[in-house]
């Protein structure tokens, strides 16, 4: 029944949205090419599924409304993965196989990421990942793939900046979490003269009756937001009162929904700059009926990308094809997005990308930003 409710969900969302591009009369008569979004539309990370929907939607209907892509209308084929790594490698399967989408936006979490790589670089699809930042994304040597935003490797160096010389800690903890972001982050804090304790695979009440005896001054959590919150809460429930910093894993509503009142003055990283666009803003909300969340700015840079490099190889070949796509996003240099300039390395790798930190406050997610101009260094 699952996997039936599954397919029935996938289905709706592509028929919806195939139905909502043929329906712009002066459209109608183009040729259509198709790109995808793959992201979870079920279960706890549904929030980061709709704002990347919401804001791919946005983006297709204005470039649509505007003439489409040199002659041809856009349709969007948006599938959900559960957040599973099977799914996702089968919903990348999925778009694989329909010949008329020549670039998919996707996946939003690390394993699921990480899971569809091979597919899209068998069937010379090109990929931009607006959210995960797992190293092998970009280290794998996958010649089609574009991250939009900052790695492991970066991540654990600024947050140990922060954890070190904004909050002036002395002694930090780390549990859980990838191991080159765990890597990252104890190589640095430890460089800047901070006391490191790791905690990697301990049976939950060993763990919390560890770091209450080290007591740190900052622990760093490095896994998902349900581990966080449950972690969060046996350590106030002993009186541990550390602060908290978490990496990305944390930027979640239900972190704070589990945690309740313990989430309270947690400070985790968020991969998408303060939204400081009006215009978007305004077309987000007039379109969704939603305010934009903090996985809205990135799918919307990424549609942006893409159809840019489609248009370009209309212009070029006469008709869209993948390879050329692949070919124009390797190329990028200097796009001006929502959230900055983006330029892909040679590994499609976004360059100076930088790291933002959110604080709970008042009970509510994503909470308020946080500077540190040393985490940027």
């Amino acid at each position: 029944m699952r996997t039936v409710r599954k397919l029935l969900v996938s289905a709706l969302l592509l028929g919806l949205l195939v139905v909502s591009a043929s329906c712009l009369p002066r459209l109608s008569t183009r040729p259509t090419v198709k790109i995808g979004l793959v992201a979870p539309f079920e279960g706890l990370d549904r929030h980061r599924g709709y704002d990347a929907l919401h804001a791919v939607k946005l983006a297709v209907a204005e470039r649509n409304q505007s003439g489409g892509v040199g002659g041809y209308a856009v349709e969007l084929v948006a599938l959900n993965d559960d957040q599973d790594p099977e799914s996702a490698s089968q919903r990348a399967r999925e778009m694989t196989v329909d010949h008329d989408v020549v670039g998919v936006i996707g996946h939003f979490g690390e394993e699921t990421t990480v899971a569809a790589l091979s597919v899209y670089e068998e069937a010379g699809l090109a990929l931009l990942v607006p959210a995960s930042t797992a190293s092998a994304v970009t280290s794998g040597g996958h010649t089609q793939t574009y991250r939009l935003v900052a790695d492991d490797g970066a991540i654990g160096a600024a947050a140990a900046c922060y954890a070190v010389l904004e909050r002036a800690s002395r002694r930090v903890a780390v549990v859980g979490g990838a191991a080159d972001l765990v890597d990252s982050f104890v190589s640095t804090a430890r460089q800047l003269g901070a006391e490191v304790f790791v905690h990697q695979g301990q049976e939950h009440q060993i763990l919390v009756s560890e770091l209450s005896t080290e007591d740190p001054d900052i622990l760093f959590f490095a896994g998902e937001g349900i581990e966080g919150a449950e972690l969060v809460l046996a350590l106030r429930g002993v009186g541990q009162g550390s602060s908290i910093l978490g990496a990305n894993g944390l930027d979640a509503p239900h972190y704070v929904q589990i945690a309740g009142e313990a989430a309270e003055g947690t400070v985790y990283v968020s991969m998408a700059p303060p939204l400081l666009d009006a215009r978007f803003s305004r077309a987000y909300e007039e379109s969704s009926g939603a305010i934009p969340g903090p996985y809205a700015v990135l799918p919307y840079d990424a549609a942006g990308l893409l159809l840019d490099a489609l248009e370009g190889c209309i212009a070029l070949e006469g008709k869209p094809s993948r390879s050329c796509v692949a070919n124009a996003l390797a190329g990028t240099s200097g796009y001006k997005g929502l959230t900055g300039t983006i330029s892909f390395d040679e590994w499609g790798q976004a360059t100076d990308r930088e790291v933002y930190f959110c604080e709970i406050v008042g009970g509510r997610y994503p909470g308020q930003f946080r500077s540190c101009p040393a985490c940027s260094q």
